[in-house]
């Protein structure tokens, strides 16, 4: 069964100008041996261990990344799971935030309509699951509270009034559609690149827009399938015109084509389906799925498969449409290897684990089965992943090293772009629009 696809997506590419930085950098970072376990982080976390599953989408499109234009009717849905059966009064608040995901010089009442807080929904409980939960559910924009700047924005869960007791941070954007932005996937200039890789070409046009320096005022963010781990900024144009410029063949427009994702359907447990082996029962007494060996594809040839770009569905096919009858499921991963990769760690990587490299998603090298393996507990549905090798002390996870990496490769790009404010003092985002590798 296909998922279903937020109309956004087609024919388009996400625009973001991204301004007052200019350096170019990750935008987040996997490792956090630095953080304590309650500092807040301008990123999509969890803070408590009992949580599990964060959703966060266009209401009605579960696949679809959390984006409101300003203005707009669309709101978005923020859902996840407590494995703490006992209900807590938690409550939410959103932050304005830099193109770089700082806290941005703006108070709350200059970027919320109505009041700065608002509960989180009473949770409901799981039903007729092996693992009890309770789901939590909470709506943005509603009647209390709405954005009126746009813009990168973080939202806030917390125990109670208290915002340093962190429940979970979210990521999502407010945008303006103001910019003009043409956008094309072109053959890269390094023929020696030209089978692996893909390069993005831009032209935007701003009328009316007042941008005194478009090298330090206007800045282009480039995200590949909603990873803000490897978001391109300082993006410079080549040319620049009257209100239009245009970036030629820019480096940081230059990325792996990757893979295909590899997709894991776990939306009926009464079936084995294609990379399925069989289930059994975990001494935990959940449903174990044990996955049959994945396949090295490093060095094989490229093949179209369908996937969902590294997206996650929940889903429980016998009580459709009802994330409170999806139960967890230990799904069991094995990448057969020749030796152990050196200088790094293997983890299992996409929305099951927030396109970061998580340590509950870290493959164990087994030398006897000669073989990655891990073994993750999943809600059940339909997800695809990949296997990431995260260097020691990198911050960006290598997804080509063990998938292998080809221009024919299906993505999707957002790129972001931000405008500096200097009234408002602060970054605003001026336009959106996503391209797909193959459809434009």
């Amino acid at each position: 069964m296909t998922p279903a696809i937020d109309p956004m997506k087609t024919g388009t590419l996400i625009l973001a100008l991204l301004a007052s930085c200019s350096a170019v950098q990750p935008v987040a970072s996997n490792t956090h041996d630095y953080y304590s376990a309650q500092e807040l982080r301008y990123e999509d976390h969890v803070y408590s261990p009992t949580v599990h599953t964060v959703q966060f989408f266009k209401r009605g499109f579960e696949l679809s990344p959390a984006i409101l234009r300003l203005g707009g009717e669309e709101s978005l849905v923020l859902r996840f799971d407590d494995f703490n059966v006992d209900a807590e009064n938690l409550s939410f608040t959103v932050v304005h935030c830099t193109a770089l995901w700082q806290p941005s010089d703006l108070s709350p009442s200059q970027y919320i309509h109505g009041v700065p807080t608002d509960f989180v929904p009473s949770p409901r409980q799981s039903f007729n699951t092996t693992q009890p939960f309770l789901a939590y559910e909470l709506e943005f924009p509603n009647e209390m509270m709405r954005p009126s700047v746009a813009g990168n924005y973080l939202l806030k869960v917390f125990r109670g009034t208290d915002q340093d007791d962190l429940v979970l941070t979210r990521r999502f954007l407010v945008f303006e559609d103001r910019v003009q932005v043409s956008a094309a996937m072109v053959p890269t200039r390094n023929v020696e690149r030209r089978d692996m890789d893909q390069q993005l070409d831009l032209t935007l046009r701003y009328p009316g827009i007042p941008v005194p320096d478009p090298f330090s005022d206007l800045q282009v963010v480039v995200l590949q399938n909603n990873r803000w781990d490897d978001a391109r900024t300082g993006l410079r144009p080549k040319f620049i015109r009257d209100a239009e410029l245009v970036y030629d063949h820019p480096k940081e427009g230059l990325f792996h084509g990757g893979n295909e994702w590899r997709g894991v359907d776990l939306k009926n447990l009464r079936y084995t389906t294609l990379r399925v082996s069989h289930y059994l029962t975990s001494p935990e007494g959940l449903t174990e799925a044990v996955l049959l060996p994945d396949e090295k594809r490093e060095f094989k040839v490229y093949l179209d498969l369908p996937d969902i770009n590294g997206k996650y569905l929940v889903k429980n096919d016998l009580v459709p449409d009802d994330p409170l009858s999806a139960d967890y499921v230990y799904v069991d991963f094995t990448l057969p290897r020749s030796q152990e990769q050196v200088g790094g760690e293997v983890y299992v990587y996409g929305a099951i684990s927030d396109f970061q490299c998580k340590k509950e998603f870290r493959c164990a090298w087994n030398e006897a089965r000669k073989a990655y393996t891990a073994r993750i507990p999943i809600k059940q549905g339909y997800f695809d992943h990949v296997y990431a090798f995260l260097p020691n002390g990198g911050t960006v996870p290598d997804l080509t090293l063990l998938e292998g990496s080809h221009y024919q490769t299906e993505n999707e790009y957002v790129v972001l772009v931000y405008v500096k404010d200097y009234q408002l003092r602060c970054d605003r985002l001026l336009g959106l629009r996503f391209l797909n590798s193959r459809k434009g």
